[in-house]
């Protein structure tokens, strides 16, 4: 463990950039046992601590500050023989800093300031300090550009970082699937690529290019623009950045918190441009570690959509990932995206249920409020109209809002508008005479032919061959001809994958069943 935390690990912050150089005046003020001196001094581009630790000190921690209290750098260091000198390479304008250092282990901090003034237009040497320069890696599997690096762009004044692709080497990076890796840039909290928007217009999308940053990653496929006539012959790009949550609402910073909040947004030609295309959804991964109680319980990790007008939209397909350290999650229009906790119970959910965490993913979701009173009624079997609603609300299907047909059974309830927008878009046909079946206990193939129907609207139906064929089921005789096609790709795709040899098409199921196979499906 003592060789383990010798080890110096650098962790980058979010720093201010520009000039090298000179001078600083310490000022020594200590609050912890564990560090008993304590000087720091920049020079030359470098922030050089020193000071003296009691025994039992392995590594410590060193934070720079600026004088608004911002974190610019954390970085950790080993000890020898109970003393330190910590170096951090960093580029500082005039001003006072802070440096704080603890042990790594824990404890209180030591403090110590330094003011830097440098000399006019010199560093120590007398010559002009240079300006740094970043570049962004390319990587893939083919195509133009694929292993080479890209100038990446920085406005100090947007706190921006861009890098700009030509027509040739984007075009090359999407027919490969390429990746373009942003660096680490001091004081820069948004980032950009720009583009061609004709590489973004292509009619069917087939390839990715993947934009790494240290706020975030961002899967854009080329697809992106192809409903939007205004992107022609202009210069697209595509920015995720860290968002202000001084302008949140009150509601909206109580449900945030200290969680990421980060902004999406396109211009064409500079200038700020909406973007909605629900044939090209981009895919989002927010860098996240979860306190103790949402790494219990990670079902309830969310996405909340922050439509500008107060309100905390949920996104369904919004989770977190423990592999990768990030909430991921796929949308088709660009705005405010924050990571959020929403735990919801139920008084008829044990905790220990086989259903408890596909229940609590669905609720936390709002794909789903209960049945009322507090209660969800797992054991209560689903009916047609329950099902339609959970289904679209799952997918993000919107309901129709002022629907000019429907069916003559939707009534005027909560179901209604959904009702429209699936026989609109082909998700359900009914059951005969332009009747729905509300009430109707729904079937597993009825259940299963929506789904699929669903999928197929939005472009999002499973392929592949982890599943088995559906001859293999000693049931599958008993499917409808109308649900042959739909169980058939479910079946093979790994989707459905039956009970006991057997598909039972025709059986009703529960609530609590359903929220497991909208859990089982979301959560991959």
């Amino acid at each position: 463990m003592k060789s383990l935390m010798k080890n110096r690990i650098n962790c980058i912050f979010i720093i201010a950039a520009i000039v090298l150089s000179v001078i600083c005046a310490p000022v020594y003020a200590s609050e912890s046992e564990e560090i008993t001196s304590l000087s720091a001094s920049y020079a030359s581009g470098k922030v050089t601590v020193t000071g003296e630790t009691i025994e039992n000190v392995y590594a410590i921690a060193v934070l720079l500050y600026d004088n608004n209290d911002e974190l610019l750098r954390m970085e950790t260091f080993g000890i020898s023989n109970q003393s330190f000198t910590a170096e951090i390479e960093i580029s500082l304008p005039a001003g006072t800093y802070t440096v704080k250092v603890a042990d790594y282990a824990g404890g209180p901090f030591a403090t110590t300031t330094f003011t830097y003034a440098p000399s006019s237009g010199s560093g120590s040497s007398g010559t002009p300090a240079p300006t740094p320069t970043y570049t962004a890696n390319l990587t893939g599997t083919e195509g133009q550009g694929i292993g080479s690096s890209i100038q990446v762009k920085v406005d100090t004044k947007t706190s921006t970082g861009t890098a700009e692709l030509l027509e040739e080497n984007a075009a090359g990076i999407f027919a490969g699937s390429g990746t373009i890796s942003m660096p680490s840039i001091p004081g820069v909290n948004t980032f950009s690529v720009e583009m061609p928007a004709a590489v973004l217009s292509k009619d069917e999308g087939s390839g990715m290019l993947t934009l790494t940053t240290d706020i975030g990653n961002i899967v854009i496929p080329d697809n992106m623009l192809s409903t939007d006539p205004d992107a022609e012959g202009k210069k697209a790009a595509i920015t995720i950045g860290q968002a202000d949550k001084t302008t949140l609402t009150e509601e909206e910073k109580a449900a945030v918190g200290e969680r990421p909040l980060i902004q999406l947004a396109l211009t064409l030609d500079g200038e700020a441009a909406s973007w909605n295309n629900p044939n090209a959804p981009v895919t989002v991964s927010i860098p996240y570690t979860p306190t103790e109680e949402e790494l219990n319980n990670p079902e309830n990790i969310v996405i909340w959509y922050l439509d500008g007008s107060g309100e905390l939209i949920c996104i369904p397909n919004g989770r977190y990932d423990p592999e990768t350290g990030a909430v991921t999650f796929s949308t088709t229009h660009f705005s405010l995206y924050a990571v959020g906790y929403n735990a919801v119970t139920f008084n008829d959910v044990s905790p220990d249920a086989w259903y408890a965490k596909a229940v609590a993913f669905i609720s936390a979701r709002k794909i789903t409020a209960g049945t009322g009173g507090g209660n969800f009624s797992p054991a209560k079997q689903l009916t047609r109209g329950e099902f339609i609603v959970m289904l679209m609300r799952a997918y993000g299907i919107e309901p129709d809002s002022n629907p000019t047909d429907n069916f003559s059974d939707a009534g005027n309830g909560y179901f209604t508008n959904y009702l429209a927008a699936a026989k609109r878009l082909g998700i359900s046909a009914g059951v005969g005479n332009n009747m729905f079946g509300t009430d109707r206990y729904i079937t597993r193939q009825e259940m299963f032919t929506m789904l699929y129907n669903a999928l197929k609207v939005i472009n999002m139906l499973p392929e592949g061959n982890k599943g088995k064929p559906l001859s293999s089921f000693s049931d599958a005789g008993d499917i409808s001809s109308w649900a042959m096609e739909a169980m058939k790709l479910l079946v093979e795709t790994g989707t459905v994958v039956g009970s006991g040899g057997k598909l039972l098409p025709k059986d009703t199921t529960t609530r609590a069943q359903m929220a497991q196979v909208l859990y089982s499906l979301l959560n991959k």
